[in-house]
């Protein structure tokens, strides 16, 4: 068995190149880099890769198998403390991204029927009332001859569901055509991202992070990466001198923001179909009895964290269909033919009639193939006394991690790789197909920590999708980009502008 220590993987890689990508690893951290460089080292050099003295990233099958996947008869790699950092003090809260199995396994248990197919079709009413103004807002761009930047007007659609589903607030962005002031007030005239970690009740460096999004997550997301490469190396307490004071000041803000809708949540215990009509029944409130239920603190801290995820990977998800249905004519009339052939009003579009969609569904496999909503959370080590991942002996303090586009677009995994085919999906997929190894495609991660959200980032999905292009075709104007998909990412993109011209369908 080998072992990869300081020592290995020079009979694999030119050693120059190895240590331009170890000197060079906190440079592209921090520029948003990162994951691109590392998918072109696993190109050259394979499954296995060193990007830092300390830190590998693997794409091959056996590491979701032995780093991430449950296995009763062996110890689980934990979550890699210095990138999903708790408050400081005994006493600060736990969010789903910070908490060890076992706490973990209570946070699901306690969530797990928010996000399961019943719980879904209960917030269903809600979802789709955003959709539909969603649309009808489209549908005004298209009489008009406006063209509109959907990367903007996804993200508003993601935030207005999430914020009413997660903070019992609805923000209205989308029927006031603009973002929330709550959001814009944030950054001021700063027309950029932001999720960002946010001083918890205990103080300190919680990982909550929150949107204060017009367009992406990115600026704080590259905020909490900074923050990554000065705690590794013990200098925490220099990262603020690098942070706008109003960026400081914003998450302050906003956490107690999140605080006030939850307590307002909290004394209104009534079934309105959003995130908390159960877990409200189980609540423990706060005490330090031990039970199933959250305490309030862990309510806000959960709240803040799902709705800057929910509303990211949406969007995200969203962007990139309409990107690649764009730019491919032949998938986009073989997806609005499917839309437009299974439905005869827009009244029977629904979640459960949109599971029925394969051509939809083999579309939004294929976008998260080629460019995965988000990436570089799946940071792990090994348990005490070290792991295995494949014949390689993985020493216990070794940071892991899985580079989705290296596993997602390898030729070994995935015949023409790099290409836009959805039909690879399909129960009855073409013979050239028929070698893709699929069970290689986890966007959502696998195992007890895997996503909690993926059924409502599917369903969701589904159901936009179907409700817009059944009333309207488009086209990407000229306008966007032609390197769209080349963004800089950090845990999520910094997506760029995506223009697009509508038409209204004609019955």
């Amino acid at each position: 068995m080998g072992m990869i220590s300081s020592l290995p993987f020079r009979a694999k890689l030119n050693q120059s190149k190895h240590l331009t990508l170890t000197s060079f690893k906190d440079y592209w951290q921090l520029t948003g880099q990162l994951q691109r460089k590392v998918f072109r080292a696993h190109r050259k050099y394979g499954d296995a890769v060193r990007i830092a003295p300390n830190e590998l990233s693997f794409a091959s099958p056996k590491a979701w198998e032995e780093i991430f996947a449950y296995n009763r008869n062996k110890q689980q790699w934990p979550r890699n403390p210095n990138r999903v950092p708790r408050g400081r003090g005994d006493k600060a809260p736990m969010s789903l991204v910070n908490t060890p199995p076992h706490e973990h396994a209570r946070f699901r248990r306690v969530l797990n029927y928010a996000f399961s197919e019943k719980g879904l079709q209960e917030q269903e009413a809600l979802i789709t009332g955003y959709i539909e103004l969603f649309v009808d807002r489209m549908t005004e761009l298209a009489h008009k001859g406006e063209v509109a930047e959907l990367t903007r007007w996804y993200s508003m659609l993601g935030f207005d569901i999430i914020s009413d589903l997660g903070w019992h607030e609805p923000f209205h962005c989308v029927e006031n055509r603009q973002e929330h002031s709550w959001v814009s007030d944030a950054h001021g005239s700063d027309r950029r991202i932001l999720t960002t970690m946010i001083p918890g009740p205990g103080g300190g460096d919680a990982n909550f992070s929150v949107i204060l999004q017009i367009r992406t997550l990115a600026w704080t997301a590259f905020d909490s990466q900074l923050k990554i490469v000065f705690r590794e190396r013990g200098l925490l307490f220099l990262a603020p001198w690098f942070v706008p004071m109003r960026l400081q000041k914003a998450r302050i803000t906003n956490f107690m923001h999140a605080r006030k809708r939850i307590e307002e949540r909290i004394r209104h215990p009534e079934p309105r179909g959003d995130f908390w009509d159960k877990v409200l029944v189980k609540g423990r409130g706060d005490t330090d009895t031990p039970g199933e239920g959250l305490t309030h603190e862990e309510m806000v801290v959960t709240a803040v964290t799902l709705v800057g995820t929910g509303s990211e990977t949406i969007s995200t998800l969203l962007s990139g269909v309409t990107y690649f249905l764009g730019r491919n004519r032949r998938c986009m009339d073989a997806f609005v033919k499917e839309i437009r052939e299974a439905f005869s009003s827009p009244a029977e579009i629904t979640m459960l009639s949109t599971r029925n969609l394969q051509y939809v569904q083999a579309c939004m496999e294929e976008t998260m193939r080629l460019y995965p909503p988000v990436i570089g959370l799946l940071w792990r080590v090994p348990p005490q006394g070290g792991g295995t991942v494949g014949d390689k002996f993985i020493p216990e303090g070794t940071s892991v991690n899985i580079n989705m586009f290296a596993m997602f677009q390898n030729p070994a995994h995935f015949h023409r790789p790099h290409d836009f085919v959805p039909e690879r999906w399909l129960p009855k997929a073409p013979a050239e197909f028929r070698h893709d190894r699929k069970a290689v495609f986890r966007p959502f991660s696998v195992g007890t920590m895997n996503c909690l959200g993926q059924n409502l980032a599917n369903a969701e999905a589904r159901l936009i999708l179907a409700k817009m292009f059944w009333h309207l075709d488009l086209k990407i104007d000229s306008k966007t980009s032609t390197d769209w998909l080349d963004q800089k990412s950090w845990t999520v993109y910094e997506k760029k502008p995506l223009y697009v011209e509508f038409t209204k369908v004609v019955r």
